[in-house]
């Protein structure tokens, strides 16, 4: 294939990054014969032009060094896009991972492009999908060494350069094959004097996501929604053909294949969130994990477990590692079977998340519940349990656009030692947090934490109102 042909069949993954680098491995590169004959050969069909996919990591002091949970959301993306390009994906499909920096149009890629043909018959020079997921890993490893390092560490975060580079990157692939995913807190902080650049895109389908990051002053967690829910806004109008949000601490490899692939909902989205009031044993978390693995095999598989504490600002949320139950009826080592690992794991987690009792009587339940109100949009069903005293009561003008439809809401709340001197100030906040579910649309279904049995909470997951 000539060169001209290779750069007009480019399909992107930009990595977002903020950081200048200072090796070979992660200089910017045309595709060229040598370097990209270790991932396909074949010349493509004449009309056709390819897939783009571009991923940005945020790189700026802000947001990097990246954490553990950044690590795992660059790895779901990884095999998320390798199985779509595979599956899915016309080829041939091109990786780019590049990075936001001060000055993100003229940033380095965090590593070498891959270009990914599939063919029927294997060659010595071809790539097998093995060899396809190592390219892949090794940029991920390149991206979280090099946002270790301080030198790497940008002091601006210019968002709109790095999409305005990934729609040009794109622009000789059809609309329907642009790819477009942003790994960042989304706090835009150009250098005094920059104005941002004007977008322009071209029907990349999007994917956002998002977590908080350390900007000074640390927002709220309501504020950095507003701030994703600014930057859809703003996609959508420069010409995305369509804007998802994820927080990282929710990606896995399916949620993004459904969000970047065909945009069929599977699988079910449970969010747990406890604040314990000071009256709860601690053990009755394990009456929610016994619960919980009951209902979970009547669900729609996946069944993804997102087990969060919910703290105070700005810390506000402590997260278990997202935990997923896909049963099948041939064994495999790595999947959890019914009656098996996914009880016993639950039940892990619900006893390493007693030491979180009792909880921050300031904790952030609505912010919370926004954060991961997105986590299972790409789900067909998605469920809440909320174990709580409710400390605050619950703010009808916050959220006047958080809708809740089809969204299951289990409400756990018990009073604390404080609410003993006005009882009836605990019944009136707990009401007015479930008029605030309703009024957003959620089917509320509430039980005494106290009183609280395996069966009765599955009893009341599976509640339809």
């Amino acid at each position: 294939m000539s060169s001209a042909n290779q750069i007009r069949l480019l399909a992107v993954v930009l990595l977002l990054a903020s950081f200048d680098c200072g090796c070979s491995s992660c200089s910017v590169q045309e595709p060229h014969t040598a370097a990209t004959s270790q991932i396909a050969t074949t010349a493509q069909p004449a009309g056709t032009a390819g897939t783009s996919a571009v991923l940005l990591i945020d790189f700026s002091k802000s947001f990097a060094p990246l954490k553990r949970i950044d690590q795992d959301a660059l790895e779901a993306v990884g095999k998320a896009s390798a199985d779509l390009a595979r599956q899915e994906w016309p080829g041939p499909v091109t990786f780019v991972w590049s990075p936001i920096q001060s000055a993100s149009l003229v940033s380095a890629l965090v590593c070498e492009p891959v270009l990914f043909q599939q063919t029927l018959i294997k060659s010595d020079k071809g790539a097998d999908s093995k060899s396809l997921n190592q390219k892949l890993d090794d940029c991920t490893t390149s991206a979280i060494k090099t946002a270790a390092t301080p030198a790497a560490q940008a002091n601006y975060t210019d968002i709109s350069g790095a999409v305005a580079l990934a729609a040009e990157q794109g622009l000789s692939v059809p609309a329907d094959r642009r790819y477009l995913i942003i790994i960042s807190d989304f706090v835009e902080d150009l250098p005094p004097g920059k104005s941002p650049v004007k977008l322009h895109l071209n029907g990349e389908r999007v994917l956002l996501l998002h977590r908080t990051g350390a900007q000074k002053p640390v927002s709220t967690l309501y504020d950095h929604l507003k701030g994703i829910e600014a930057w859809k806004k703003r996609l959508e109008e420069a010409g995305a053909f369509s804007v998802i949000a994820l927080p990282v601490v929710s990606a896995t490899p399916q949620r993004i294949e459904r969000a970047l692939g065909s945009g069929t909902k599977l699988g079910t989205d449970v969010v747990v969130l406890q604040n314990l009031p000071d009256t709860t044993p601690p053990k009755t978390l394990l009456t929610i994990a016994g619960g919980l693995s009951k209902a979970a095999r009547d669900w729609p598989s996946p069944v993804t477990v997102a087990w969060a504490n919910v703290l105070q600002e700005p810390e506000t949320i402590w997260q278990m590692p997202l935990l997923e139950f896909a049963p099948r009826l041939i064994k495999d080592s790595g999947t959890l079977q019914p009656g098996q690992e996914f009880p016993l794991l639950l039940n892990e987690y619900a006893s390493g998340m007693q030491r979180f009792s009792p909880g921050a009587k300031g904790a952030d339940i609505a912010g919370a519940l926004r954060f991961y109100a997105s986590a299972g949009c790409v789900d067909s069903k998605h469920l809440f349990v909320l174990a709580s005293s409710f400390a605050q009561r619950a703010d009808a003008a916050l959220d006047s656009q958080l809708d809740l439809n089809g969204v299951r809401v289990v409400m756990l709340p018990a009073p604390g030692q404080d609410d003993a001197v006005d009882e009836g100030e605990y019944l009136r906040r707990v009401a007015s947090w479930e008029k605030w579910l309703r009024d957003h649309h959620a089917n509320v279904c509430r039980l005494p934490l106290n009183e609280l049995t395996s069966n009765s909470l599955v009893g009341c997951l599976n509640y339809e109102h």
